[in-house]
């Protein structure tokens, strides 16, 4: 079975800015997992080509598989299962690719996209027709999570708080498209997919520490 879930996530940014504060992110997301009991384990760090961007870094990540992972992983998997992560990143293009050894029937693919629009490109990731026919559209409105998006610039100007209809009054937008094909044989878990909590409260706190 394969499923295929296309979220679009707009941002009060430019691409330029979101890119520079997400490489700041990773590195916080890095050092504060290091440590930390579950965290991922770095297999390997090199340079490969990217089809659309050129030459890009790549990342080999091993994870166990604890409690921060979603349920319907941990519903497929056995005390040790480990779950592997090969990540490539050129913003505005990246992609992740997750496998469970223990499973050569799974495999989770999230293709991302940073566009400058407000998430109005019909095929950003210019799919086939077998591909769309598939394809499920969801658009994130980051307002609506629980994170508080208010914080202070170095300035000490304020982002301020995003209103319900902030896409209309923002001077600054961009999008960011994730392609998520998830292909797997086990019954019961194509509603678990589905799921956009985690892409709500990651991008909903992203913007909220986007000024540091």
């Amino acid at each position: 079975m394969v499923v295929v879930k296309e979220y679009r996530i707009p941002m009060p940014f430019t691409v330029e800015e979101y890119r520079r504060g997400n490489m700041y992110c990773l590195r916080k997301h890095l050092l504060s997992e290091a440590g930390a009991a579950g965290g991922a384990e770095i297999i390997e760090i090199g340079q490969t080509e990217h089809p659309i961007v050129g030459n890009c870094q790549f990342v080999k990540r091993r994870y166990a598989l604890d409690e921060s992972f979603p349920s319907f992983m941990r519903a497929i998997s056995t005390n040790g299962t480990t779950l592997e992560e090969f990540h490539n990143s050129s913003l505005p293009v990246s992609s992740s690719i997750m496998k469970l050894p223990a499973f050569q029937s799974f495999m989770l693919r999230i293709d991302t996209l940073l566009l400058e629009d407000c998430g109005t490109t019909p095929n950003a990731f210019n799919l086939p027709a077998n591909a769309l026919s598939k394809r499920q559209v969801q658009i994130i409105d980051i307002a609506k999570a629980t994170t508080k998006l208010t914080s202070t610039l170095e300035n000490g100007q304020t982002l301020g708080s995003l209103a319900a209809n902030w896409q209309k009054t923002e001077k600054k937008m961009m999008c960011v498209y994730k392609l998520v094909t998830v292909e797997f044989e086990y019954w019961g878990l194509k509603s678990a997919v589905r799921k956009k909590s985690l892409l709500l409260h990651n991008s909903s706190s992203w913007v909220a520490s986007m000024d540091r």
